[in-house]
């Protein structure tokens, strides 16, 4: 039996993709005045960007034990052996509530076989590498193989994200009132990225949309690795003339065409907000699976 590839909500991934690797995705819980809403299932990315825009505010709950706990022992009942992709642990508190899942229902079934990965990625960057995980899968791979090609990945993914309106990070309590207005009323928008520890960082401050987009493709180059070969993933809030200007500028410069644009899910979107763009890619390739 093909082992099965799990991940949550905080990956963005073509549902084309989804479905034809068979990836379960585990909702985050999103909530909005004292109503609880599934990500993914119960609300969309372009509800949240709407309802934003017009001030609603959104927080998110991580999943809880008891969803890993119910979830992860119905699957070794099935004897299906599986691996569980979380979201990075220092984004979210959500890889330890699956990893004392782990801990008990492997005390209960000692001869189950699954593993629980804490990815240091998020958006797309998750979803890539989930992605290329269940493809692999799909070839058979075994348990050592799939986690060689998942511990690979993780410490090989690039993240580099920008937001285009303070506003949201003001909301969230990310950046002061002060910062937020001025940022906006000058054109200033932040360059960060997902480091080492899967802690978001802000490595740049750039003014006007032009310049961004050079600056991140700048650090594409600084950075990655055969880029005419990989694909490069955009996750993005309502934002497509910013995607055009960088597909526009990337594919020129690394003479590739080779990219995939998907929406930025409700999990990263209530804390960036709409505007916000995440670019993603590997600065060592390999495609072997």
């Amino acid at each position: 039996m093909t082992i099965k590839i799990i991940t949550d909500s905080a990956c963005d991934i073509l549902e084309k993709d989804q479905q034809k690797y068979g990836i379960e995705i585990m909702p985050v819980y999103v909530v909005a005045d004292e109503t609880t809403f599934r990500d993914g299932i119960d609300i969309s990315s372009e509800l949240v960007c709407e309802n934003m825009k017009k001030g609603v505010r959104y927080k998110t709950s991580q999943i809880p034990y008891g969803d890993f706990y119910k979830r992860f022992e119905e699957l070794i009942i099935a004897k299906q052996s599986f691996i569980y992709l979380a979201f990075s642990s220092g984004l979210s508190g959500t890889y330890q509530a699956a990893v004392l899942a782990e801990r008990d229902l492997k005390e209960k079934y000692p001869e189950a076989l699954f593993n629980v990965v804490d990815t240091k990625a998020v958006c797309y960057g998750l979803g890539h590498i989930a992605y290329r995980a269940a493809r692999a899968a799909a070839g058979n791979a075994d348990m050592d193989a799939l986690m060689k090609r998942i511990n690979e990945d993780i410490n090989h993914i690039k993240h580099v994200f920008t937001v285009t309106d303070l506003q949201y990070l003001y909301r969230g309590g990310r950046l002061n009132k002060g910062s937020a207005i001025i940022g906006n009323m000058l054109n200033i928008n932040p360059l960060l990225e997902v480091n080492n520890a899967g802690e978001l960082q802000q490595i740049d401050k750039v003014r006007g949309e032009k310049k961004l987009v050079k600056k991140m493709v700048d650090y594409l180059a600084e950075n990655g690795d055969q880029l005419e070969q990989q694909t490069i993933g955009i996750s993005h809030a309502d934002n497509p003339e910013l995607v055009e200007m960088f597909v526009k500028l990337a594919g020129k410069r690394f003479n590739t065409n080779h990219f995939k644009i998907v929406a930025l899910g409700p999990t990263v979107l209530t804390h960036s907000g709409p505007g916000t763009m995440a670019v993603f890619f590997f600065d060592k390739w390999s495609d072997e699976v």
